[in-house]
């Protein structure tokens, strides 16, 4: 089978991480370049739309432009499968006047070197800022930063995710990225970003900035971010009243944040600060939960402004970090009393503040410092306070994934999450079917430490059609089953033999919520379909979930149809399997069995949906792209169609791709989980500097 023969049909299929909004009634989708107002500059376009519109822009040509979105309520847009770059040095401001009302503002996929994207609103009333997948590259001297501020008597509601900026703060008191509140209220949301800086060691401001003064209120949310790169304030830096006198008062929440300081050889202290809380005269709410900081001078700081107030304070709680480095806590005597600390686990030289209970002074056993995730003896594992983590993932309405995007809680019938931004638990592998490995034609037997005798593992597989190394076409509906300590993969019809050579990438999820088997029954399907029904999936539409057939976990029932799943609405949403070819006499068997896999969406964990008509979808993802040995994972979701035939992945060109023996008809969509450990694993390209 000659894959690369379709690489035209790509050009209408696209990844969904950046997807243009969808258009309500009375707004108006504008191309640039296009047709009259969008045939000349990116700018003219943006000032003839209407408040509302947006603006697809459909190129990867360079920019020569600067965009200023001034009382504008737009949404600038990178069109699907387009990466549109600003000239070097041209930036992009958004800004109102003083007596203007609310605003909105999106800002997705573009892409900026040695220049900045600022948005600052003097409203009356609300702005709405949502800014994502965008790269800041600095590469000469040119401030380059991200930075949301408001000003007193308005709100700013800002959401800031998964953007990508390299670069070094203009001065101590600056960011790469910045979220500053001028007195209003800032209610901001920073997930999933990466933040490094360009020296090798380190430098002035922080990572992440963020200051309330003036009398600001409101929550600010760091979750999920990597920092990378030594910064004298912190590589996230919290701060009340800086260089101001009018008490402030805010909450601050830090869940599952990486900081990886820079390297310093020489024992000294200038490989910078992890986590700080700086406060001034007024209050900071402060918790700070199941982060992870590594190669730093301090692991997590609370202090005060020099000549700040008596009875400023900063309280809460830090609890389940993982520090190594020289030393750990360290909270201001009195200005931190309400600031209780444990469940940390301390891999440091020294604390200034006394480690609190059930905190750990070990060896982190982490792969690397660099790459601070946990190795399989890691005292960190499982010793979190898991209470304290749920809860708060609860109330503060934040995501349950981790730092890679997977999920947050893992560990069968401990329930017990780990220390850190990372959970341990989930594997991957590859499997090729031999002549060795196969028999009765039609199965293939795993042979691999990580499933040998785990009977209870729920693996789930992709066919890889060229993961043997050679294309091998396998359009087969399939199935998995356990028998004699081994897993096996099975063609479902018993009579199609798996062709030497057929590759599959198994995920084999951690046990734990999210990780669980199905069978069907006369109570819970109808038709084509079974209905799942688990807290992880019911009444979440958004779930990314995936579904490989267990002969075993049903009763040795045979379901020789491709499958997938569908989301059925109504005050009880549910999940379903589906036989998606819907063929006659292809109803859904009872007492066929199903592993299932479902978490929270991310950046490593979506959903793609082909634009135009075709044969393959391309996956354009920075952990997937020129990385042939990473290991992608796939289930179709059903669209109502008959889809008689079944899919593969494969590598070619640098990039990874969906292939459908059907042709996949406009709107058809797949769930797609990566996962960084497996592509860290393989290569070191999550850490080359770059997007891309």
């Amino acid at each position: 089978m000659f894959r690369f023969r379709s690489l035209a049909l790509l050009a209408g299929l696209s990844l969904n991480l950046l997807l243009v909004p969808a258009a309500q009634a009375g707004v108006t989708v504008f191309v640039w370049p296009g047709a009259v107002p969008c045939n000349t500059t990116l700018q003219a376009c943006i000032d003839a739309a209407a408040d509302g519109d947006v603006i697809s822009v459909n190129t990867d040509a360079s920019i020569a432009e600067s965009l200023n979105l001034y009382n504008r309520s737009l949404s600038v847009v990178a069109a699907d499968g387009r990466h549109p770059s600003l000239a070097s040095g041209n930036w992009i401001t958004v800004s109102s006047a003083p007596i203007s009302g609310n605003q909105s503002v999106t800002l997705r996929g573009l892409r900026l070197t040695n220049a900045y994207v600022s948005a600052t609103y003097l409203g009356t009333g609300t702005a709405t800022f949502d800014f994502s997948g965008l790269v800041l590259e600095q590469t000469s001297t040119a401030p380059t930063y991200l930075r949301v501020e408001g000003r007193s008597g308005n709100t700013v509601q800002a959401r800031l995710y998964n953007n990508r900026v390299t670069g070094l703060p203009r001065n101590l008191n600056a960011g790469l990225i910045e979220l500053v509140n001028g007195g209003g209220t800032l209610n901001a949301s920073a997930y999933y970003n990466d933040v490094r800086s360009r020296s090798a060691s380190a430098v002035e401001g922080a990572g992440i900035f963020v200051d309330t003064l003036g009398g600001g209120s409101g929550t600010v949310k760091l979750h999920g971010n990597t920092v990378r790169g030594g910064f004298f304030r912190a590589g996230l830096f919290v701060s009340e009243g800086l260089l101001s006198t009018t008490t402030s008062d805010f909450e601050a929440r830090v869940y599952s944040n990486v900081v990886v300081c820079a390297d310093n050889t020489s024992g000294g202290s200038t490989s910078g600060s992890g986590i700080g809380f700086t406060v001034g005269n007024g209050r900071i709410s402060a918790q700070a939960v199941n982060n992870t900081v590594t190669r730093c001078s301090f692991g997590i700081l609370a202090n005060q402004w020099s000549g700040g107030l008596a009875g400023a304070a900063i309280d809460g709680i830090v609890k389940n970090n993982l520090i190594v480095g020289e030393r750990g806590l360290s909270f201001t005597t009195g200005l931190a009393a309400g600031l209780s600390n444990g469940y940390n686990l301390l891999n440091v030289n020294s604390n200034f503040t006394a480690p609190g209970p059930n905190t750990i002074t070990a060896d982190a056993n982490l792969v690397a410092l660099s790459t601070p995730r946990l190795r399989a003896d890691s005292p960190a594992i499982n010793a979190a306070d898991t209470a304290t983590l749920g809860l708060g993932i609860i109330f503060n309405s934040l995501p349950t994934n981790d730092a890679d995007g997977l999920r947050r809680l893992k560990g069968g019938s401990s329930g017990q999450a780990d220390i850190g931004a990372y959970e341990y638990g989930d594997r991957e592998l590859l499997h090729v079917a031999t002549a060795a490995n196969t028999s009765s034609s039609y199965i293939t037997r795993i042979d691999n430490a990580l499933l040998d005798g785990q009977s209870e593992a729920n693996p789930l597989a992709t066919p890889n059609w060229n993961g043997s190394g050679s294309g091998v076409p396998n359009d087969n509906s399939f199935g998995s089953y356990y028998v004699s300590g081994k897993w096996r993969l099975f063609n479902e019809d018993q009579t199609t033999a798996v062709p030497v050579g057929a590759a599959y990438n198994l995920f084999v999820p951690a046990a734990g919520g999210g990780s669980f088997r199905h069978v069907s029954s006369a109570a819970n399907s109808a038709g084509f379909g079974t209905q799942l029904d688990d807290s992880s999936v019911n009444n979440l539409p958004d779930r990314i979930i995936l579904a490989t057939q267990n002969w075993s976990a049903g009763s040795g029932v045979y379901n020789a149809h491709p499958i997938g799943l569908q989301y059925v609405p109504g005050a009880s949403g549910r999940w379903q399997i589906v036989n998606i070819d819907q063929a006659a006499g292809g109803g859904m068997p009872l007492s066929a069995g199903f592993n299932v896999y479902a978490q929270e969406a991310s950046p490593n964990a979506f959903r793609v949906t082909t634009k135009s008509a075709g044969s393959s979808i391309e996956l354009d993802h920075p952990l997937l792209n020129d990385v042939p040995c990473a290991r992608v994972h796939v289930t179709r979701l059903h669209s109502g169609s008959s889809v008689p035939r079944n899919f593969d992945v494969y590598y070619g060109d640098g990039r990874w791709r969906i292939f459908s023996y059907t042709s996949l008809s406009i709107g058809t969509q797949f769930n797609v989980v990566v996962d960084p450990a497996q592509v860290f694993a393989c290569t070191d390209r999550i850490f080359a500097n770059g997007f891309q």
